[in-house]
């Protein structure tokens, strides 16, 4: 007698509560906290069997099907993962430089490069730890191909799985990241000769110079303005006011510096929606007040799911929906009325953070498009790693400066997602559209209407039914405005 096939309601309820078990141990693991690498690992294999189970009695919901090849690929892939992470917090480190008497390692080299004044220390740190990538690459690769042949069973890839999630075909998907990277070239690079001086203590911008340095370091004059200023209570005054007042109470937040802590702000949505986690390190003032905005747009944008609605609705989203509500929020703080009336700045300073916004966001379009580029190319023309390095490094040269090809394996997100990158781009353009809409509809003031809070709720909650077909996705606007400056 065949086994009776459940339901697609039943399944998703076992698999919601197996992928919050995950769920907890991954948080625990890139927060920096104990985890349980024997429940993630038993845990998965319970979730390999769901997504058989629907694989094999179930072509729709389509996202249910994809998210169920994406959770076998991960499982397989898991004992790599763990061993990749902790090997790279070990490997990727230094005995010649330390922090809050510590070895900077993988996680506080972001943390370092802000606080130092000496370029030849940061440029030494920075060919140290590239150097120590080769080792790190067998299991990187090993790890994309468990995906390619994971999907291969259900003839798919990732690269396609992505495509199909994001409504683009590749053609279209590609000419956006080069219109971005080849349109935010010599605006950037005329900006990073205006701040290099100021930012870098040198002339002008190198190869280890990278977004990250940038980022840590462009806002420093801006310190003295927003170090008295609390992140947390100026995006909570914010969202209250657009009627999320009982979702910011369901936010944890985490601060703690500690040693094995991702060195990336993050949110972690481990049950949707009531159990969502904001994470960052103190990196500096105004740098906290983008993270944590940023990170608020994805915490909002999970306490906004509807707790009955279907697994598969309420956890398996595209990329680049997470990233417009983020996105959205961090936007917010580039936009002058803001900064004016909910932080009090002067004119004079909140020109300065326009500025400093666009030429950070300019440095975003050309590192990203890099990223994006040699992402969408591995996938499609299956490069080995020293193919993919060689072609990241012709990438960098051609949208910003030329910079080591390995220099992708460090990144926090490059190594670690089959295809994740191009979402940002995709985000930033989406939330550009979608802010242009709002002060249509709303007027120059739209955050302080309710109604609008009312349209990002309505929005946030369709979660994996977010209508991707009815947007413009036309990058210029957002190029056009990021590359305007008040000194040239």
């Amino acid at each position: 007698m065949s086994t009776p096939v459940r339901s697609i309601e039943d399944l998703g309820t076992e698999f919601e509560k197996y992928i919050v078990q995950l769920f907890e141990q991954q948080y625990n693991q890139t927060a920096g906290l104990p985890y349980d690498k024997k429940l993630m690992e038993s845990v998965s294999e319970t979730l390999v069997g769901l997504s058989s189970e629907f694989l094999d009695s179930y072509e729709e919901p389509r996202a249910f099907y994809l998210n169920s090849i994406y959770t076998i690929a991960q499982a397989r892939k898991l004992p790599l993962s763990l061993e990749i992470y902790d090997k790279r917090m070990a490997l990727i480190s230094t005995k010649d430089f330390h922090l809050h008497k510590k070895p900077v390692n993988w996680g506080s080299w972001r943390q370092f490069n802000a606080l130092s004044s000496n370029p030849s220390d940061r440029k030494k740190l920075f060919d140290e730890f590239i150097s120590k990538i080769p080792d790190l690459v067998p299991s990187i690769i090993k790890r994309f191909n468990i995906s390619r042949q994971v999907y291969s069973l259900y003839g798919s890839s990732p690269l396609e799985a992505y495509l199909e999630r994001e409504f683009l075909p590749y053609e279209k998907l590609s000419d956006i990241v080069f219109t971005l990277g080849d349109g935010a070239r010599k605006p950037f690079l005329a900006a990073a000769d205006h701040y290099a001086p100021e930012i870098l203590n040198k002339e002008a911008f190198e190869y280890n110079d990278d977004f990250y340095i940038a980022r840590a370091r462009i806002y420093s004059s801006l310190n003295k303005y927003f170090e008295k200023k609390n992140p947390l209570k100026v995006v909570g005054s914010f969202l209250s006011n657009w009627g999320f007042e009982d979702d910011l109470a369901q936010i944890k937040v985490d601060s703690e510096d500690r040693e094995k802590k991702s060195p990336s702000a993050f949110c972690f949505e481990v049950r949707i929606p009531i159990d969502v986690r904001v994470v960052y390190k103190h990196v500096s003032p105004f740098s906290d007040f983008t993270s944590i905005f940023h990170e608020f747009g994805h915490a909002i944008h999970g306490t906004s799911g509807n707790p009955d609605d279907p697994y598969w609705k309420k956890y398996f989203i595209p990329m680049s929906v997470a990233e417009t509500f983020s996105i959205f929020m961090e936007m917010l703080l580039q936009y002058p009325l803001f900064l004016q009336q909910e932080l009090r700045l002067s004119e004079e300073v909140t020109q300065e953070v326009i500025d400093r916004r666009h030429f950070i966001n300019l440095f975003f379009l050309v590192f990203y498009s890099a990223n994006a580029v040699m992402k969408l190319e591995f996938w499609k023309r299956e490069y080995t790693s020293e193919q993919a390095s060689s072609r990241f490094q012709e990438l960098t040269k051609r949208f910003f400066w030329e910079i080591p090809g390995d220099y992708w394996l460090l990144h926090h997100i490059m190594p670690d997602y089959d295809l994740y990158t191009p979402s940002y781009l995709l985000g930033s353009i989406r939330a550009k559209e979608w802010i242009n809409q709002m002060i249509d509809e709303y007027g120059e003031e739209f955050w302080k209407e309710p109604q609008a809070g009312t349209v990002f709720r309505d929005l946030a909650a369709t979660r994996g039914e977010f209508d991707l077909s009815v947007w413009d996705m036309d990058p210029k606007p957002y190029l056009e405005e990021q590359s305007t400056f008040s000194f040239q």
